[in-house]
């Protein structure tokens, strides 16, 4: 996870300029003199795009109507989530998977669930959690078709929830909404890119 606090001081130096070219706004928030966090945000108002470049990757963003500079401070500027469903394509990931993360989710689940273990075959809960369901989880996909398996076996309508254990966001999302929110607000614009 992103650490903003750190990020915002790194963002403590950096300079907002904004050049509006009718149709596209062009906002970028960069040290002078430095390349590291630099950002720009590129928005075609007419499209309804957004497209974030930069030292910090890249991103498009689309919605059918308010993915303009002029509506997204207020509408997506403090809203990671609602953002997170208009985006596109992205380089950087959104979200990571984290075996220590799944074996707590796990353990929560099956503890939920009743689910016990033969103290015999394994020497902790931890243990049986690794070996029946953890033994094939993947860093980029979560838990594996094996793990999924033995999952669906254990806990009724695990499907619902088994590509989700052990995945926590990045940070990426908050990282550019704070660049973007600290850009805007340096510009002094009021509400709605005025």
């Amino acid at each position: 996870m992103i650490d903003l606090e750190r990020a915002r001081d790194r963002f403590k130096n950096h300079v907002a300029t904004f050049q509006d070219l009718g149709k596209i706004k062009i906002l970028d928030f960069k040290e002078p003199g430095r390349n590291d966090y630099r950002i720009r945000f590129l928005f075609e108002n007419d499209y309804y795009r957004l497209h974030i470049s930069g030292d910090l990757g890249e991103l498009t963003a689309v919605n059918f109507k308010n993915m303009v500079w002029e509506d997204f401070y207020d509408d997506f500027g403090h809203n990671p989530g609602y953002f997170e469903c208009k985006v596109k394509s992205h380089q950087r990931q959104i979200y990571e998977y984290d075996r220590e993360a799944a074996l707590e989710d796990l353990k929560e689940i099956l503890k939920e669930e009743d689910i016990e273990y033969d103290e015999d075959d394994f020497d902790s809960f931890e243990d049986y959690i690794e070996s029946e369901f953890l033994y094939d989880y993947d860093e980029e996909q979560g838990i594996g078709p094996k793990g999924y398996d033995a999952l669906t076996h254990q806990v009724r309508d695990a499907w619902e929830f088994a590509y989700n254990i052990g995945k926590r966001k990045t940070g990426i999302l908050d990282l550019y909404l704070l660049a973007f929110c600290l850009a805007y607000e340096q510009l002094g614009f009021n509400k709605k890119g005025e």
